[in-house]
Protein backbone atom coordinates (compact mmCIF):
# COMPACT_ATOMS: atom_id res chain seq x y z
CA UNK A 1 0.00 0.00 0.00
CA UNK A 2 1.55 3.20 -0.79
CA UNK A 3 1.20 6.33 0.71
CA UNK A 4 0.51 9.54 -1.36
CA UNK A 5 2.67 12.65 -0.26
CA UNK A 6 -0.58 15.06 -1.48
CA UNK A 7 -2.95 13.30 1.09
CA UNK A 8 -0.77 13.57 4.29
CA UNK A 9 -0.18 17.70 3.38
CA UNK A 10 -3.74 17.99 3.00
CA UNK A 11 -4.05 15.55 6.74
CA UNK A 12 -7.80 14.54 5.30
CA UNK A 13 -9.26 11.27 6.98
CA UNK A 14 -8.39 9.00 4.21
CA UNK A 15 -4.71 9.81 4.89
CA UNK A 16 -5.62 9.33 8.48
CA UNK A 17 -7.28 5.86 7.81
CA UNK A 18 -4.69 4.71 5.67
CA UNK A 19 -1.69 5.56 8.48
CA UNK A 20 -3.77 3.61 10.98
CA UNK A 21 -3.95 0.55 8.35
CA UNK A 22 -0.79 0.64 7.80
CA UNK A 23 0.66 1.17 11.32
CA UNK A 24 -1.39 -2.03 12.22
CA UNK A 25 0.08 -3.79 9.02
CA UNK A 26 3.62 -2.84 10.66
CA UNK A 27 2.78 -4.35 13.93
CA UNK A 28 1.44 -7.08 12.85
CA UNK A 29 4.34 -8.03 10.71
CA UNK A 30 6.33 -7.17 13.30
CA UNK A 31 4.99 -10.04 15.53
CA UNK A 32 4.86 -12.56 12.90
CA UNK A 33 9.08 -12.01 12.27
CA UNK A 34 9.40 -11.80 15.90
CA UNK A 35 7.69 -15.43 16.03
CA UNK A 36 9.27 -16.57 12.99
CA UNK A 37 12.16 -15.57 14.11
CA UNK A 38 11.83 -17.91 17.91
CA UNK A 39 11.16 -20.75 15.63
CA UNK A 40 13.89 -20.66 13.81
CA UNK A 41 15.90 -20.46 17.19
CA UNK A 42 14.51 -23.16 18.32
CA UNK A 43 14.88 -25.24 14.96
CA UNK A 44 18.15 -24.72 14.91
CA UNK A 45 18.87 -25.53 18.85
CA UNK A 46 16.75 -28.82 17.74
CA UNK A 47 18.57 -29.54 14.96
CA UNK A 48 22.71 -29.11 17.21
CA UNK A 49 20.78 -31.33 19.66
CA UNK A 50 19.99 -33.78 17.46
CA UNK A 51 23.61 -33.85 16.01
CA UNK A 52 25.31 -34.62 19.29
CA UNK A 53 22.49 -37.10 20.00
CA UNK A 54 23.51 -38.81 17.17
CA UNK A 55 27.26 -38.40 18.03
CA UNK A 56 26.57 -39.80 21.07
CA UNK A 57 24.39 -43.11 19.13
CA UNK A 58 27.24 -44.14 17.21
CA UNK A 59 30.37 -43.68 19.06
CA UNK A 60 30.03 -47.24 20.47
CA UNK A 61 30.05 -48.12 16.45
CA UNK A 62 33.81 -47.42 15.50
CA UNK A 63 33.30 -47.30 11.51
CA UNK A 64 29.49 -45.01 11.86
CA UNK A 65 30.88 -42.74 14.14
CA UNK A 66 33.87 -41.72 11.68
CA UNK A 67 31.69 -41.46 8.94
CA UNK A 68 29.53 -38.98 11.48
CA UNK A 69 32.23 -37.13 13.15
CA UNK A 70 31.71 -33.45 12.14
CA UNK A 71 29.09 -33.59 9.88
CA UNK A 72 29.36 -30.65 7.60
CA UNK A 73 26.22 -30.71 5.64
CA UNK A 74 23.69 -30.44 8.80
CA UNK A 75 26.76 -27.57 9.78
CA UNK A 76 26.14 -25.89 7.06
CA UNK A 77 22.24 -25.96 6.91
CA UNK A 78 22.10 -24.74 10.66
CA UNK A 79 24.61 -22.10 9.76
CA UNK A 80 22.27 -20.87 6.72
CA UNK A 81 19.39 -21.24 8.36
CA UNK A 82 20.26 -18.93 11.32
CA UNK A 83 22.08 -16.53 8.80
CA UNK A 84 19.23 -16.26 6.50
CA UNK A 85 16.14 -16.63 8.68
CA UNK A 86 16.97 -15.27 12.01
CA UNK A 87 19.68 -12.84 11.13
CA UNK A 88 18.69 -11.14 8.68
CA UNK A 89 14.67 -10.90 9.63
CA UNK A 90 16.07 -9.76 12.95
CA UNK A 91 17.72 -6.93 11.19
CA UNK A 92 14.90 -5.84 9.82
CA UNK A 93 12.49 -6.12 12.71
CA UNK A 94 15.45 -4.14 14.71
CA UNK A 95 16.62 -1.24 11.96
CA UNK A 96 13.68 -1.21 9.75
CA UNK A 97 10.60 -1.24 12.11
CA UNK A 98 12.34 0.38 14.66
CA UNK A 99 13.03 3.43 13.16
CA UNK A 100 9.50 3.46 11.88
CA UNK A 101 8.13 3.03 15.34
CA UNK A 102 10.28 6.19 16.25
CA UNK A 103 9.15 8.55 13.43
CA UNK A 104 5.78 7.54 14.66
CA UNK A 105 6.13 8.68 17.92
CA UNK A 106 7.64 12.15 16.26
CA UNK A 107 4.70 11.89 13.96
CA UNK A 108 1.74 11.54 16.33
CA UNK A 109 3.55 14.34 19.21
CA UNK A 110 3.52 16.92 16.17
CA UNK A 111 -0.15 16.17 14.92
CA UNK A 112 -1.10 16.19 18.42
CA UNK A 113 0.53 19.66 18.40
CA UNK A 114 -1.11 20.54 15.32
CA UNK A 115 -4.43 19.97 16.87
CA UNK A 116 -4.00 22.39 19.87
CA UNK A 117 -2.68 24.94 17.53
CA UNK A 118 -5.67 25.04 15.24
CA UNK A 119 -8.14 24.79 18.08
CA UNK A 120 -6.13 28.08 19.92
CA UNK A 121 -5.61 29.95 16.52
CA UNK A 122 -9.70 29.53 15.84
CA UNK A 123 -10.84 30.48 19.18
CA UNK A 124 -8.36 33.60 19.42
CA UNK A 125 -10.86 36.80 19.52
CA UNK A 126 -10.46 39.28 16.92
CA UNK A 127 -10.57 41.82 19.47
CA UNK A 128 -7.58 41.00 20.92
CA UNK A 129 -4.55 41.68 18.04
CA UNK A 130 -1.80 40.25 19.97
CA UNK A 131 -3.22 37.11 21.10
CA UNK A 132 -4.80 36.87 17.12
CA UNK A 133 -1.05 37.08 15.88
CA UNK A 134 0.90 35.11 18.75
CA UNK A 135 -1.92 32.36 17.63
CA UNK A 136 -1.17 32.88 13.87
CA UNK A 137 2.46 32.57 14.58
CA UNK A 138 2.58 29.28 16.64
CA UNK A 139 -0.26 27.44 13.69
CA UNK A 140 2.14 28.35 11.39
CA UNK A 141 5.18 26.68 12.57
CA UNK A 142 3.32 23.73 13.74
CA UNK A 143 1.52 23.57 10.56
CA UNK A 144 5.27 23.65 9.03
CA UNK A 145 6.80 21.51 10.89
CA UNK A 146 3.94 18.71 10.77
CA UNK A 147 4.43 18.56 6.94
CA UNK A 148 7.45 18.31 7.03
CA UNK A 149 7.35 15.70 9.34
CA UNK A 150 4.35 14.11 7.72
CA UNK A 151 5.87 13.99 4.32
CA UNK A 152 9.45 12.17 6.20
CA UNK A 153 7.00 9.64 7.77
CA UNK A 154 5.06 9.36 4.46
CA UNK A 155 8.43 8.28 2.70
CA UNK A 156 9.70 5.99 5.38
CA UNK A 157 6.01 3.74 5.05
CA UNK A 158 6.07 3.85 1.15
CA UNK A 159 10.16 3.04 1.70
CA UNK A 160 9.39 0.34 4.56
CA UNK A 161 6.52 -1.60 2.16
CA UNK A 162 8.59 -1.76 -0.48
CA UNK A 163 11.42 -3.16 1.35
CA UNK A 164 9.40 -5.87 3.05
CA UNK A 165 8.81 -7.05 -0.72
CA UNK A 166 11.98 -8.74 -1.18
CA UNK A 167 13.50 -9.00 2.18
CA UNK A 168 11.39 -11.38 3.75
CA UNK A 169 11.08 -13.26 0.19
CA UNK A 170 15.53 -12.91 0.13
CA UNK A 171 15.89 -14.40 3.46
CA UNK A 172 13.00 -17.49 2.70
CA UNK A 173 15.01 -17.85 -0.84
CA UNK A 174 18.27 -18.18 1.29
CA UNK A 175 16.90 -20.67 3.78
CA UNK A 176 15.07 -22.74 0.86
CA UNK A 177 18.70 -22.96 -1.07
CA UNK A 178 20.30 -24.32 1.91
CA UNK A 179 17.38 -26.91 2.58
CA UNK A 180 18.54 -27.99 -1.17
CA UNK A 181 21.87 -28.53 -0.48
CA UNK A 182 21.10 -30.35 2.40
CA UNK A 183 18.76 -32.59 1.07
CA UNK A 184 21.33 -33.49 -1.78
CA UNK A 185 20.62 -37.10 -1.52
CA UNK A 186 17.04 -36.73 -1.70
CA UNK A 187 17.21 -34.26 -4.76
CA UNK A 188 14.18 -36.50 -6.84
CA UNK A 189 12.14 -35.64 -4.18
CA UNK A 190 13.09 -31.51 -3.92
CA UNK A 191 13.80 -31.43 -8.09
CA UNK A 192 10.08 -30.25 -8.26
CA UNK A 193 10.74 -27.43 -6.55
CA UNK A 194 13.92 -26.09 -8.59
CA UNK A 195 11.86 -24.46 -11.66
CA UNK A 196 9.61 -22.54 -8.21
CA UNK A 197 12.97 -21.50 -6.83
CA UNK A 198 14.30 -20.21 -9.73
CA UNK A 199 10.88 -18.71 -10.54
CA UNK A 200 11.10 -16.71 -7.31
CA UNK A 201 14.77 -15.74 -7.35
CA UNK A 202 13.64 -13.93 -10.91
CA UNK A 203 11.11 -12.16 -9.22
CA UNK A 204 13.04 -11.04 -6.54
CA UNK A 205 15.77 -9.68 -9.08
CA UNK A 206 12.49 -7.64 -10.67
CA UNK A 207 11.64 -6.88 -6.79
CA UNK A 208 14.92 -4.92 -6.38
CA UNK A 209 14.97 -3.36 -9.57
CA UNK A 210 11.22 -2.41 -9.11
CA UNK A 211 11.84 -1.36 -5.21
CA UNK A 212 15.38 0.72 -6.45
CA UNK A 213 12.75 2.46 -9.30
CA UNK A 214 9.85 3.43 -7.14
CA UNK A 215 12.07 4.55 -3.99
CA UNK A 216 13.68 6.76 -6.28
CA UNK A 217 10.41 8.05 -7.58
CA UNK A 218 9.46 8.29 -4.13
CA UNK A 219 12.38 10.36 -3.02
CA UNK A 220 11.94 12.94 -6.80
CA UNK A 221 8.44 13.42 -5.52
CA UNK A 222 9.40 13.86 -1.96
CA UNK A 223 12.58 16.16 -2.36
CA UNK A 224 9.65 18.09 -5.06
CA UNK A 225 6.91 18.41 -2.25
CA UNK A 226 9.90 19.50 0.68
CA UNK A 227 10.73 22.72 -1.83
CA UNK A 228 7.38 24.08 -1.06
CA UNK A 229 6.53 26.81 1.00
CA UNK A 230 4.45 25.23 4.15
CA UNK A 231 4.58 28.68 6.54
CA UNK A 232 1.12 29.28 4.95
CA UNK A 233 -2.13 27.33 4.28
CA UNK A 234 -1.99 24.97 0.93
CA UNK A 235 -5.23 23.80 1.72
CA UNK A 236 -7.59 23.15 -1.17
CA UNK A 237 -9.54 26.09 -1.84
CA UNK A 238 -11.03 25.88 -5.48
CA UNK A 239 -14.37 23.88 -6.08
CA UNK A 240 -15.96 22.16 -8.72
CA UNK A 241 -19.73 21.44 -8.73
CA UNK A 242 -19.61 19.50 -12.08
CA UNK A 243 -16.33 17.07 -10.14
CA UNK A 244 -16.81 13.46 -11.17
CA UNK A 245 -16.92 12.15 -8.10
CA UNK A 246 -19.99 14.20 -7.40
CA UNK A 247 -17.91 15.83 -4.41
CA UNK A 248 -17.67 19.66 -4.90
CA UNK A 249 -15.42 21.00 -2.25
CA UNK A 250 -14.29 19.19 1.11
CA UNK A 251 -12.15 19.87 4.26
CA UNK A 252 -12.20 20.46 7.80
CA UNK A 253 -14.19 23.29 9.03
CA UNK A 254 -15.25 24.50 13.17
CA UNK A 255 -19.00 23.32 13.41
CA UNK A 256 -20.90 25.25 16.68
CA UNK A 257 -22.73 22.46 18.58
CA UNK A 258 -26.93 23.41 19.00
CA UNK A 259 -26.38 22.94 22.73
CA UNK A 260 -26.38 25.15 25.48
CA UNK A 261 -22.63 24.90 25.45
CA UNK A 262 -21.97 26.42 22.18
CA UNK A 263 -19.10 24.15 22.35
CA UNK A 264 -17.28 24.09 18.71
CA UNK A 265 -15.63 20.69 17.09
CA UNK A 266 -13.31 20.49 13.98
CA UNK A 267 -15.04 18.13 11.23
CA UNK A 268 -14.53 17.06 7.87
CA UNK A 269 -17.36 18.70 5.59
CA UNK A 270 -17.88 18.07 2.30
CA UNK A 271 -20.81 19.34 -0.71
CA UNK A 272 -22.05 16.46 -2.61
CA UNK A 273 -25.41 15.38 -3.97
CA UNK A 274 -27.01 18.57 -3.55
CA UNK A 275 -26.03 18.18 0.82
CA UNK A 276 -23.86 19.46 3.47
CA UNK A 277 -22.79 16.65 4.96
CA UNK A 278 -19.65 15.93 7.42
CA UNK A 279 -17.66 13.25 9.71
CA UNK A 280 -15.12 12.87 12.33
CA UNK A 281 -13.48 9.48 10.61
CA UNK A 282 -13.22 8.11 7.37
CA UNK A 283 -15.49 4.85 8.63
CA UNK A 284 -17.80 7.14 10.33
CA UNK A 285 -21.56 7.60 8.47
CA UNK A 286 -22.10 10.65 7.23
CA UNK A 287 -23.83 13.67 9.05
CA UNK A 288 -26.42 15.30 6.92
CA UNK A 289 -26.67 19.21 7.83
CA UNK A 290 -28.71 20.53 4.93
CA UNK A 291 -31.00 17.48 3.02
CA UNK A 292 -31.14 19.78 0.02
CA UNK A 293 -29.26 23.30 -0.90
CA UNK A 294 -32.08 24.43 -2.31
CA UNK A 295 -34.04 25.31 0.49
CA UNK A 296 -30.95 27.03 2.14
CA UNK A 297 -28.71 30.05 2.22
CA UNK A 298 -25.22 31.16 3.37
CA UNK A 299 -23.88 34.72 4.56
CA UNK A 300 -20.47 35.38 6.36
CA UNK A 301 -20.59 35.79 9.85
CA UNK A 302 -18.89 39.17 11.34
CA UNK A 303 -20.88 39.72 14.67
CA UNK A 304 -19.72 36.72 16.41
CA UNK A 305 -16.21 36.40 18.53
CA UNK A 306 -14.68 34.10 16.44
CA UNK A 307 -12.69 35.00 13.25
CA UNK A 308 -13.76 33.36 9.35
CA UNK A 309 -17.17 32.07 10.33
CA UNK A 310 -20.65 31.74 8.07
CA UNK A 311 -23.94 30.18 8.79
CA UNK A 312 -25.56 28.28 6.52
CA UNK A 313 -29.37 28.62 6.87
CA UNK A 314 -33.04 26.34 6.31
CA UNK A 315 -36.40 26.84 7.03
CA UNK A 316 -35.55 24.68 9.90
CA UNK A 317 -32.78 25.39 11.67
CA UNK A 318 -29.47 26.96 11.11
CA UNK A 319 -25.05 26.12 10.96
CA UNK A 320 -22.75 28.18 12.15
CA UNK A 321 -19.18 27.36 10.72
CA UNK A 322 -15.97 28.19 10.76
CA UNK A 323 -13.01 27.98 8.51
CA UNK A 324 -8.74 27.89 9.31
CA UNK A 325 -8.88 31.28 7.23
CA UNK A 326 -10.62 34.28 5.07
CA UNK A 327 -9.50 32.71 1.81
CA UNK A 328 -11.09 29.51 2.88
CA UNK A 329 -14.16 30.57 4.34
CA UNK A 330 -15.12 32.94 0.78
CA UNK A 331 -14.37 29.80 -1.47
CA UNK A 332 -16.62 27.33 0.98
CA UNK A 333 -19.12 30.38 0.98
CA UNK A 334 -18.98 30.49 -2.90
CA UNK A 335 -18.87 26.61 -3.29
CA UNK A 336 -22.13 26.69 -1.48
CA UNK A 337 -23.91 29.34 -3.20
CA UNK A 338 -22.54 27.22 -6.65
CA UNK A 339 -24.24 24.24 -5.30
CA UNK A 340 -27.68 26.14 -4.85
CA UNK A 341 -27.55 27.11 -8.48
CA UNK A 342 -26.46 24.26 -9.89
CA UNK A 343 -28.77 21.99 -7.69
CA UNK A 344 -32.14 24.72 -8.62
CA UNK A 345 -30.52 23.88 -12.54
CA UNK A 346 -30.94 20.04 -12.16
CA UNK A 347 -33.68 19.59 -10.83
CA UNK A 348 -35.96 23.70 -10.38
CA UNK A 349 -39.44 22.23 -9.42
CA UNK A 350 -39.22 20.01 -6.51
CA UNK A 351 -38.36 22.38 -4.15
CA UNK A 352 -41.59 24.79 -4.55
CA UNK A 353 -43.98 21.89 -4.28
CA UNK A 354 -42.08 20.89 -0.62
Amino acid sequence: MTVEFEECVKDSPRFRATIDEVETDVVEIEAKLDKLVKLCSGMVEAGKAYVSTSRLFVSGVRDLSQQCQGDTVISILFDQAQRSVRQQLQNFVKEDVRKFKETKKQFDKVREDLELSLVRNAQAPRHRPHEVEEATGALTLTRKCFRHLALDYVLQINVLQAKKKFEILDSMLSFMHAQSSFFQQGYSLLHQLDPYMKKLAAELDQLVIDSAVEKREMERKHAAIQQRDFSYDESKVEFDVDAPSGVVMEGYLFKRASNAFKTWNRRWFSIQNSQLVYQKKLKDALTVVVDDLRLCSVKPCEDIERRFCFEVLSPTKSCMLQADSEKLRQAWVQAVQASIASAYRESPDSCYSE
